[in-house]
């Protein structure tokens, strides 16, 4: 494994939702409730449209309607700090996510956008899913920034068939993630918050 030893625990602790069958090292959830008044030199938080973090590192726009929970999730490991926040459907039926997430990896574990998309996230979602299959993989920009995304299609365990989109950038020593994961029916009816939150996803760090 050497050098995505690292890596996938951190990738693993976000994928699938928290209520779901999954790994046990997921960050602790710090908050359920909309945050306080983000710090002057996080303007992105203060939107009230926005769901973001405490710590100002991530904010992305809140789903409309009735039905959502968000969530900020947490890990300060130092070296492999992470900073995550989740909007999710709060019937379980309707299994669906947005994922917004900036984590810090060791110098070592240290890889371009691209590489994580075509070699590292396959690993992981070979951990995640029974079978799943690449459907879309495209360089992207980001203010100006390279970047890449995915889409896939998955078999979970215990879920049945899913769909997920992921978008990934790098700064330094950070990655910076944005996803949505779903059943097939629920991805393709939320397809206008899809949109908005990979549109609006803000991340401090990769400023």
């Amino acid at each position: 494994m050497g050098p995505l030893r690292v890596l996938l625990p951190v990738l693993l602790a976000a994928a699938c939702d928290g209520g779901q069958p999954g790994p046990s090292n997921m960050p602790a959830e710090t908050s359920k409730t909309p945050p306080p008044a983000a710090p002057a030199d996080a303007p992105a938080a203060a939107d009230a449209s926005l769901f973001a973090s405490k710590d100002g590192l991530v904010a992305a726009p809140r789903p409309s309607g009735d039905g959502w929970e968000c969530v900020e999730q947490t890990a300060a490991e130092p070296g492999q700090e992470t900073t995550l926040i989740k909007c999710r459907h709060t019937d379980k039926a309707r299994f669906f996510f947005l994922l917004a997430k900036d984590y810090a990896v060791p110098p070592d574990q240290v890889r371009s956008a691209e590489q994580l998309a075509n070699e590292v996230f396959p690993a992981t979602y070979q951990k995640l899913f029974q079978k799943f299959e690449v459907t879309e993989s495209k360089p992207t920009t980001r203010d100006g920034k390279p970047g890449h995304e995915l889409r896939i299609s998955a078999v979970h365990a215990g879920m049945g068939e899913i769909r997920k989109r992921e978008l990934v950038h790098t700064a330094g020593n950070h990655v910076f993630v944005v996803s949505a994961e779903g059943l097939p029916d629920v991805f393709d009816a939320e397809s206008a918050a899809i949109e908005a939150w990979f549109a609006g996803a803000r991340f401090k760090n990769l400023q």
